[in-house]
């Protein structure tokens, strides 16, 4: 006879969850879209940048009229791409014309050392398209050879934005760059010889050009008429210290420190507006590049066979100037 009193017999059912999917790689291919269409969003922002408004419609005219549907070449195949943006160098492959590229025996100064002469009549100094000529080494004296370095200057001020603050001019002397400010951008900190990034980054593009130049140079800080007030610190010392630093500045951007000549202070001496000696353009830094011939005349002026001439011509002068007796010889002092 069966024990009624048994334990009962409890079943237990645990409920299974179901295993969790394994994520798949959709979000890398996702991914790798996406940063491929990035990349071409910013390499059409590049052309746009770097073309201008022929070349954009260039452009524009080879995706209008070519298609990868019509069995045409490959655009950017080396052989098949119609170079539609100048990136400013040129194919690495030499045609059969190289030898009308050759430079002349003694290329003068401010010409390239390989002149890049196209086919057809866009040359260099043919009026048309951009002047290929870059800058070499050498010493600038002649006008036609301070016109390319005074070219090379309006290009960086261009690329840079600055034209309205940088001013040149051919003198006698040689080429003058006056760098100045305005009433919406200061070249210096009022009051102090700090440089404003602006002008720091369009000194540090001038300094490679200078670095091609041989010539020597001097360079000269210019104050408006605003006077300090109650202070040992005048603004001959702070058209001194501007000077210094933007020589500072053209030696960290490249320019050899032994190409300065001189480095001059005229406080607010001599205002480019004078009808209102405290104007912005009074402040200002000027680059006078010296032809050979000025810098013989700075170099005279201060060798020490001058100064000694100059001694000599006084002492001269001076004896001539003393009073002279009946009987013609002159009165001179006895005394040692």
């Amino acid at each position: 006879m069966m024990n009624s009193s048994s334990s009962p017999v409890i079943i237990k059912r645990s409920q299974r969850s179901a295993a969790k999917a394994k994520s798949g790689g959709a979000w890398k291919v996702a991914f790798a879209d996406f940063t491929l269409a990035m990349m071409a969003f910013f390499m059409v922002l590049w052309i746009l940048e770097v073309s201008n408004m022929k070349e954009r419609a260039e452009i524009a005219n080879y995706m209008r009229t070519h298609s990868i549907f019509e069995g045409s070449p490959a655009p950017f195949e080396p052989g098949n791409s119609p170079f539609p943006v100048d990136l400013g160098g040129t194919p690495s492959v030499v045609d059969q014309n190289s030898a009308n590229t050759l430079p002349p025996d003694n290329p003068l100064p401010g010409m390239s050392e390989y002149l890049q002469v196209p086919s057809g009549d866009d040359r260099p100094l043919a009026g048309k398209g951009d002047k290929l000529n870059s800058l070499i080494d050498g010493q600038f004296d002649s006008p036609a050879e301070l016109s390319l370095l005074l070219q090379a200057f309006e290009q960086v001020a261009a690329e840079l934005m600055a034209q309205e603050h940088i001013q040149l001019d051919i003198v006698p002397s040689g080429l003058r760059v006056i760098i100045r400010d305005n009433k919406k951008q200061q070249m210096f900190i009022r009051g102090q010889m700090r440089m404003t990034p602006f002008f720091e980054d369009l000194l540090l593009s001038l300094g490679p050009v200078f670095k091609k130049v041989q010539n020597k140079l001097i360079i000269s800080g210019h104050t408006d008429s605003t006077a300090f007030s109650g202070s040992q610190y005048s603004n001959w010392e702070l058209s001194g210290d501007r000077a210094l630093q933007a020589r500072q500045v053209l030696a960290a951007g490249g320019m050899p420190v032994e190409r300065v000549a001189q480095v001059a202070a005229f406080s607010a001496t001599r205002p480019l507006n004078e009808q209102d000696r405290g104007d912005s353009a009074n402040r200002r830094i000027e680059l006078l590049i010296l032809t050979s011939a000025a810098e013989a005349e700075l170099n005279q002026l201060f060798s020490p066979d001058n100064q000694n001439n100059a001694v000599q011509q006084a002492a001269e002068e001076a004896q001539r100037n003393q009073p002279v007796g009946r009987s013609g010889i002159r009165i001179t002092d006895g005394s040692n």
